[in-house]
């Protein structure tokens, strides 16, 4: 991860074509880029689901061997991102009973900013959203206190991105992002407001209309973070089921912002409350397959969750069909039919004082 700050020698927020030299370099000297070459071809077959595998793995995460198939819900794209955990108010009490006993027993260091956000908005840290960082580790608090994990590093984030100023804040327009009103207007990640056939929220990342290098990239994150976050808040479903998201990936180095997508990556692997289900790369462009190593590079254990999707619109359409998505839940960016309007909807947002 620390590579792409020792390859940005100028601090621009890019990386030039000496930097990127750098960058693929040591890459290379610790087998990054093979790695990554071989899980790229792998992911561009067609995308074939081992139910049996899936099976398994379920229940050795879960410590329930005897776990019957009809308790499953295997993923279309072939990971567990689409598992359904029955939720009756005793297992939510207990579950919630055992995500505080752990985070009481954590490391002070570790939880520095869930203790700060504790005493200065403890009406934000309620059981609502404990919950949310308990389905998005499947409730295995117990096993490997990953839920807790989650949450501490989701509020190290936050502080990160807004500052103590404004960490606390209410995630509003007038809150923590008034002073980000005309970023905001960027159409970087938007919500559609659809879900695909197996209850999946899906969101928009357009990477290729707007030159992302000209902005900051804490910047960057507290927009994306505005959009990410006020739809887990607001949307249980999602919390539940998990989001995918659809990429139009940047057509030149020069427009992709690089250590904007670090720290959004870094978020979501390690601290966002909720589960990728899957990232379309969509029509990637001629320098793409060197993006696509570094991605993988950042995307850690997620990078099994990207796919590439190429080739004329209408192939592409019809790919989407397989993932549970018609043209009318595809914004018309990437060959559907869906239109989004960014400033309406954050119009819409802020009367009613989001």
């Amino acid at each position: 991860m620390r590579m792409i700050d020792v390859a940005d020698t100028d601090n621009n927020q890019k990386v030039d074509f000496e930097e990127f030299v750098l960058l693929m370099k040591d890459a290379d000297r610790d087998g990054s880029i093979q790695r990554a070459t071989v899980e790229k071809k792998k992911m561009e077959g067609d995308n074939k689901v081992d139910l049996k595998k899936a099976e398994q793995e379920l229940k050795k995460r879960l410590g329930r061997p005897n776990l019957s198939r009809d308790d499953l819900n295997a993923s279309v794209y072939g990971n567990l991102s689409a598992v359904r955990i029955e939720e009756t108010p005793q297992f939510v009490a207990a579950k919630t009973k055992e995500f505080d006993t752990i985070l009481e027993s954590t490391a002070a260091a570790k939880k520095a900013n869930v203790t700060l956000a504790k005493e200065k908005v403890p009406e934000q840290l309620d059981d609502r959203h404990k919950l949310m960082f308990l389905r998005a580790e499947l409730y295995l608090v117990v096993l490997q206190q990953k839920a807790v994990d989650r949450c501490c590093r989701h509020w190290d984030f936050v502080l990160d991105i807004f500052g103590p100023e404004k960490a606390f804040l209410p995630l509003t327009q007038e809150g923590a992002l008034r002073d980000d009103l005309e970023i905001l207007k960027l159409p970087v990640l938007n919500d559609t407001l659809m879900k695909d056939d197996f209850g999946q929220h899906v969101l928009f990342l357009d990477k290729r209309s707007v030159a992302l290098t000209k902005y900051e990239a804490r910047a960057l994150c507290r927009a994306t973070f505005y959009t990410f976050q006020n739809r887990l808040e607001e949307d249980e479903e999602a919390q539940k089921n998990g989001v995918v998201v659809q990429i139009l990936t940047p057509t030149s180095p020069t427009t992709w912002n690089i250590k904007f997508s670090k720290k959004m990556l870094s978020w979501i692997r390690q601290g966002a409350p909720v589960r990728l289900a899957c990232a379309h790369m969509m029509y990637p462009a001629p320098f793409f397959s060197i993006m696509f190593r570094v991605t993988r590079i950042l995307a850690g254990e997620l990078s099994s969750r990207l796919k590439i999707f190429g080739g004329s619109e209408s192939e592409v359409m019809e790919n989407m069909k397989k993932f549970g998505l018609d043209r009318d839940r595809i914004v018309k960016n990437l060959g559907g039919t869906l239109v989004l309007e960014r400033e309406q909807w954050l119009q819409e947002r802020a009367d009613a004082g989001k």
